[in-house]
C-alpha cells in the first residue's frame, strides 16, 4: 500500500487561513476508506463510529464522518479547519499502515528527529514568536492556559500534551528578563515521526499555538 500523501505533497489550494475550511481533500479521505477500519482502531487508538471514527485531540472528542467528508469538534476547542482536518487524517492514515510503535516516553527538540534539522527552518520554522509574544512576559499565563488544555508537567518540557492518541508533544518557556528575551523550545515523543510526518508534526505545533494563544496566525 502506498504512503500517505503528506501536506506538501498534496499541493492542494490552500486558503488564506487554512483554520477556516472543513472539508476533507477527496485524497486523503479515500486513503482513509480503502484501509482496513480495524487497524485504524487499533494502532491509531481511534473508535469505529456508525459514520466513520472517534478520535481524541487535546483530550477531546472528535468526530470524523467519512459520509460527510466533515471533521467535528467540541466547542471548548477552536474551530475545526483544513489544518487540523489534514492533520487527524493524516494520522489515522499514517498509524494504521505502520509502523505504529507507540510512545517512546523520551521528548526531543525537532531537530533531533530524523530529517528535523534541515526540515525545521525557513518556511517551516516553528512558532516560536507566537508562544514568546504571548506568554514571555506572563509565564504564569502559559501555565493556566496549558493546564486548561490538559498540559501535564514533564521536564524537559515546561508542558507536555497528548494531542493525538499516540503524539505527544511540549513546550518549555524561558521567561524573559531584564537581560535576556524569552525563548520557547517545542518537543515530541521520539516515535511522533511515526504517527506523522516532519510537516505534520509542524502543522501540530500551529494548532496547538493557536489554542494556547487563541491566535491563528498560519498562513499556509
Amino acid at each position: 500500500m502506498a504512503a500517505a500523501a503528506t501536506v506538501t505533497e498534496l499541493n492542494l489550494p490552500m486558503a488564506e487561513n487554512p483554520l477556516e475550511q472543513t472539508v476533507f481533500c477527496p485524497l486523503l479521505c479515500g486513503d482513509l476508506a480503502a484501509l482496513e477500519p480495524q487497524k485504524v482502531v487499533n494502532l491509531a487508538g481511534a473508535e469505529k463510529t456508525p459514520s466513520g471514527f472517534k478520535i481524541p485531540f487535546l483530550g477531546a472528542d472528535h468526530l470524523v464522518n467519512q459520509d460527510l467528508k466533515e471533521l467535528t469538534g467540541p466547542p471548548t476547542l477552536r474551530p475545526v479547519g483544513f489544518l487540523k482536518t489534514m492533520t487527524v487524517l493524516s494520522y489515522l492514515i499514517k498509524a494504521a499502515q505502520g509502523p505504529a510503535p507507540g510512545l517512546s516516553g523520551q521528548m526531543v527538540g525537532g531537530f533531533e528527529l530524523p530529517g528535523g534539522t534541515m526540515f525545521f527552518r525557513g518556511p517551516h520554522t516553528l512558532p516560536v514568536d507566537q508562544i514568546c509574544d504571548r506568554f514571555g512576559q506572563v509565564p504564569q499565563e502559559l501555565t493556566t492556559r496549558a493546564l486548561e488544555l490538559g498540559a501535564r508537567s514533564a521536564p524537559p518540557a515546561a508542558f507536555v500534551w497528548r494531542v493525538l492518541p499516540f503524539v505527544e508533544l511540549g513546550v518549555y518557556l524561558d521567561p524573559a528578563d531584564e537581560e535576556f528575551p524569552a525563548q520557547v523550545q517545542w518537543t515530541f515523543d521520539r516515535h511522533s515521526r511515526f504517527y506523522l510526518a516532519l510537516d505534520g508534526l509542524w502543522g501540530l505545533c500551529h494548532l496547538v499555538a493557536a489554542e494556547l494563544t487563541e491566535v491563528e496566525s498560519l498562513k499556509l
